[in-house]
């Protein structure tokens, strides 16, 4: 599974190539807390505010055909094939012309460099205000403890 900071690692990569056993979750509201690792600037230019907004606030797990139909993976095959097309992708890569590479990965991501800094800000800033809230320390215990959180006790 691709959980919190892993899925968004894996909403960070150019290429997103996933097992038929993979599941993916932007668990973060479950502890109380809100996603980071720059999944709120990448997860909506790939899916759309709408979708985003649905997986981030109910940290929703989903199947590896899901997230090829949603366009969150690249593709997906068969466990026993992920190594290899891994290796596969990853030598046609390095074989090709580099700068060639640079000049499409900076021409395709060009205007988002500046909204990449400013989401990662935001999402420091939110992650450092629900890290003091009596939701997130709920979260944290009640995953520790293995059972459901009930959020809202702290608050008036």
């Amino acid at each position: 599974p691709a959980v919190g900071i892993g899925f968004s690692y894996v909403l960070a990569s150019d290429i997103r190539i996933a097992s038929d056993t993979a599941s993916f979750s932007q668990s973060f509201v479950r502890i109380g807390l809100m996603p980071d690792g720059g999944s709120t600037h990448f997860m909506p230019g790939l899916v759309g505010y709408s979708k985003s907004f649905e997986l981030m606030a109910t940290g929703a797990s989903i199947a590896a055909d899901e997230a090829l139909r949603l366009g969150l993976v690249n593709r997906v095959v068969s466990l026993a094939q992920l190594d290899a097309t891994v290796d596969e992708t990853a030598a046609r890569l390095a074989a090709a012309p580099q700068p060639s590479l640079a000049r499409i990965k900076a021409a395709l991501s060009r205007a988002d460099h500046e909204k990449l800094a400013a989401a990662l800000d935001f999402e420091a800033e939110g992650q450092a205000e629900c890290f003091r809230s009596p939701d997130f320390v709920e979260g944290v215990t009640a995953f520790m403890q293995k059972r459901a959180p009930e959020f809202g006790k702290g608050r008036k």
